[in-house]
C-alpha cells in the first residue's frame, strides 16, 4: 500500500493511492477528534477492506499532498553509510540525535532559511513505526515497522562550534521534509537514492551501503527508547551531503527507488 495524507476542500484525510488517484475522504474517513497519528492507524484498520470494494476516488492532481505522518518523535542516525565513513573492520554504532516534530514539512513545502549560514540537504530512507516496541530483537523488529518513506535531513552548519547535540543545526522548522507516501512491504536492502538541487546531482548512492539495516536499527534504538506507532527513524545519509548546499530559490528533489520523489523549494527570510 502507498499511504498518503492530503488536503481536499479544507479537509485533511489519509488515503491510499492507486495510479494517479487517491481514495476519497468519504470512502475511508478516519474521524474527527483523534490525534493525527490516531487517525492514521484508525484509517489503516479499514484501508484494505475499503480498497477491495467500490471505493470512490479523487484525482491526485485535485489534492494537496502533506507529510504522510506527524510523528511523536523523530530519531535520526548519523554515520551509517560505508561510502561516508569507509569500510571498517570494527564499527561501534551510529550517532543518534533527534529532530522535533515541528521540523516536519511535506511534499512541495518550503524549506525556510532564517540565518545566513551554510545549510545543506541529505537524502534519507525513513522507517515509520507501526507497533510499539521496546527491547526487541533483530528478528522481531520487522514486525514493528509499518512502512518506509523519504526524508530530507536538512542541516545547518554548527553554531559557533557549540551545537554538538545538533538540536539547533538539525531542528529548525521545515528542516525535516517527509513524503510523499508511506510505502508498506518494500524491500529496502538495495534501493538507489539520489539528491538533486536545481537538477544537478549531488548525492548518488544506494541503501545497500548502509552499515546497519532496518531491523538492526529498530532493535538497536529500542534498547534506549520505546518506539511508538507513527514514530519516524531517519536511517542516515550517504556521502557528499555537505556539498549539497541550498540557497534562496533552489529546488531540491530527493528520490529513493520504489518510494518516489520528495520535492521542496527553498526560501530565505534573512
Amino acid at each position: 500500500m502507498n499511504i498518503v495524507r492530503y488536503r481536499h476542500n479544507d479537509i485533511i484525510s489519509y488515503g491510499l493511492t492507486v495510479g494517479d488517484q487517491v481514495t476519497a475522504p468519504g470512502s475511508i474517513f478516519p474521524g474527527e477528534g483523534a490525534t493525527d497519528t490516531g487517525r492514521l492507524f484508525s484509517f489503516l484498520v479499514d484501508a484494505k477492506q475499503a480498497l477491495s470494494g467500490e471505493s470512490s476516488m479523487l484525482p491526485l492532481a485535485d489534492v494537496t499532498l502533506l507529510a504522510p505522518v506527524i510523528p511523536g518523535k523523530i530519531i535520526a542516525l548519523g554515520y551509517n553509510y560505508k561510502d561516508l565513513v569507509g569500510e571498517r573492520d570494527h564499527y561501534d554504532e551510529p550517532v543518534i540525535f533527534f529532530k522535533p516534530p515541528s521540523a516536519v514539512t511535506g511534499p512541495g513545502g518550503e524549506i525556510v532559511l532564517r540565518e545566513d549560514r551554510k545549510v545543506w540537504t541529505e537524502v534519507e530512507l525513513a522507517i515509520v513505526i507501526g507497533k510499539t516496541c521496546r527491547d526487541v530483537t533483530v528478528e522481531e523488529a520487522p514486525g514493528h515497522i509499518l512502512g518506509h518513506t523519504i526524508a530530507n535531513d536538512v542541516t545547518m552548519s554548527n553554531c559557533n562550534g557549540r551545537d554538538h547535540h545538533l538540536a539547533r543545526s538539525k531542528g529548525w522548522d521545515t528542516f525535516c521534509p517527509i513524503g510523499p507516501a508511506i510505502v508498506t512491504g518494500a524491500d529496502t536492502s538495495s534501493l538507489k537514492m539520489t539528491n538533486t538541487i536545481n537538477g544537478t546531482l549531488m548525492q548518488d548512492s544506494s541503501t545497500d551501503k548502509r552499515i546497519l539495516n532496518d531491523a538492526e536499527l529498530v532493535s538497536f534504538l529500542s534498547r534506549f527508547f520505546t518506539l511508538d506507532p507513527g514514530d519516524v527513524i531517519l536511517t542516515g545519509t550517504p556521502a557528499n551531503a555537505e556539498n549539497s548546499v541550498i540557497r534562496h530559490g533552489d529546488r531540491v528533489a530527493v528520490s529513493i527507488e520504489g518510494l518516489g520523489t520528495l520535492e521542496n523549494t527553498v526560501r530565505a527570510e534573512f
